[in-house]
């Protein structure tokens, strides 16, 4: 029974530090929590990413390669929040979003408070990155 207790707490610790590695290089923070993000995201002008998912979604683990090679790449355009559904913290975020399907993205707007729900056949590598420079282009 402890070594299963064990094995879970590591695992535990290794799948925290693995996302912590991913987004250290990102110039711009990203929120883990729907609280953190609600928070410190209405305090900037900078658009914010927001990736719903869950670690059991084979759609969402395949996603999460391009989420982050995004991070990487438009650290210094937008925010970014990656919530886990199953995180009681997000619950609240998630009803009042109506996440019923995941992956789910969405580009929020703190300056005005809107959220722009990006389509899924946007989330190959390419097309999101059109979404994301299109929404820049039209922002300004």
């Amino acid at each position: 029974m402890m070594k299963k207790i064990i094995i879970a707490v590591l695992s535990l610790f290794i799948i925290s530090c693995s996302t912590y590695l991913v987004f250290a290089n990102s110039a711009k923070p990203v929120y883990t929590s729907s609280r953190m993000f609600l928070e410190e995201s209405v305090k900037t002008k900078t658009p914010v990413l927001v990736y719903f998912y869950s670690n059991d979604c084979k759609y969402c683990v395949a996603f999460s390669k391009v989420f982050n090679k995004v991070v990487k790449d438009y650290s210094n355009k937008y925010y970014f929040a990656k919530l886990n559904v199953y995180d009681r913290n997000n619950t609240e975020l998630c009803e009042k979003l109506n996440i019923q399907t995941i992956p789910a993205v969405f580009i929020y707007e703190p300056k005005e408070n809107l959220i722009y729900s990006v389509p899924p056949h946007e989330f190959g590598e390419a097309a999101l990155k059109k979404v994301l420079d299109n929404y820049l282009a039209k922002r300004k």
